[in-house]
């Protein structure tokens, strides 16, 4: 199996290299410089201008390259943002590819795309993430992480571990559609420290657990750790909060969401409470629909 990428990575980019180091040598640039441009050492720049243009890449797909070439010098030679110049060589890629000579390309190369009469795979999924939903999503994780550094307690509930706090989006089926924050939130004495800021697809174990919960409330989205202190567990009884206590969960996992999963309480579980065992810490969890929710369970659990 062979993917387009293999192809781009092997043949197109190093061609348009190439062709990019050319033509910023003819504007009167560095050997140095053009190799801080293009972010690679001084010796491989002057192994590209020993190559002869002419003889690189695909003639499929060379004056394409050429053209491309020409842009992306001139806005590297005028200091256009890197964004602006990834997006504009990633763009040119995805329309080459789509219906492109890229595509052709790649069924020579993979004949048995020939069954496919039309072949979309470049095109991509029809429901891709959004990135203004994601980026909201970010933007409320961080909100949240607020909340929780100014919160009078909070800093007391995080474990030794560190806590965990996960947000999906409406549509959340795998692992990427979650973000968190990378190295948890840990505690530096009586405050509390995000390590770095929240990315997609970085707990596997918080985004494992609230996709496992969304199969039975598709409406929850958030899930927050804590510490599970003994006392815990008569205060949230007493406040009617729908919870579950488990035993060993780090230890047994699959075994033991998969008995939560046969109960009824599932269906409307917001606290899950797990005992630890050898060398695995007591840790709870709240799962939520929304940030207001959180909110309130978190200031009616730790005041």
């Amino acid at each position: 199996m062979r993917f387009p990428c293999e192809y781009i990575a092997s043949t197109m980019l190093p061609s348009l290299r190439i062709r990019i180091a050319h033509n910023l040598r003819s504007k009167g640039k560095s050997q140095n410089e053009i190799a801080k441009l293009l972010g690679v050492k001084q010796p491989v720049v002057v192994s590209y201008l020993k190559k002869n243009i002419a003889e690189t890449g695909d003639e499929k797909i060379n004056h394409h390259l050429d053209a491309l070439s020409d842009l992306i010098s001139n806005m590297l030679f005028t200091q256009e943002p890197l964004d602006k110049v990834m997006r504009t060589i990633c763009t040119k890629c995805k329309s080459l590819r789509v219906e492109g000579p890229l595509c052709s390309i790649h069924k020579a190369i993979l004949p048995q795309l020939a069954v496919y009469d039309k072949c979309d795979i470049c095109s991509g999924y029809k429901e891709i993430p959004s990135l203004e939903n994601r980026s909201i999503i970010l933007s409320e994780l961080k909100e949240m992480y607020t909340q929780l550094s100014t919160h009078p307690t909070f800093y007391k509930w995080v474990p030794e571990i560190g806590s965990q706090l996960a947000q999906s989006d409406e549509k959340a089926k795998d692992l990427d559609d979650i973000a968190s924050y990378p190295g948890r939130i840990i505690k530096v004495k009586e405050k509390i420290v995000k390590v770095s800021d929240p990315e997609f697809g970085s707990s596997k174990t918080m985004s494992s657990l609230l996709l496992w919960l969304r199969e039975k409330q598709s409406d929850i989205r958030w899930v927050l750790s804590f510490k599970n202190k003994s006392e815990l567990f008569k205060k949230i009884k007493n406040l009617k909060i729908p919870y579950v206590s488990t035993e060993s969960l780090d230890s047994n996992w699959e075994h033991t969401l998969d008995q939560i999963a046969k109960t009824p309480i599932v269906f409307n579980m917001r606290i899950l409470l797990d005992s630890g065992s050898s060398g695995y810490e007591a840790i709870g969890y709240i799962f939520a629909r929304t940030s207001e929710e959180l909110l309130d369970l978190i200031n009616r659990i730790f005041n």
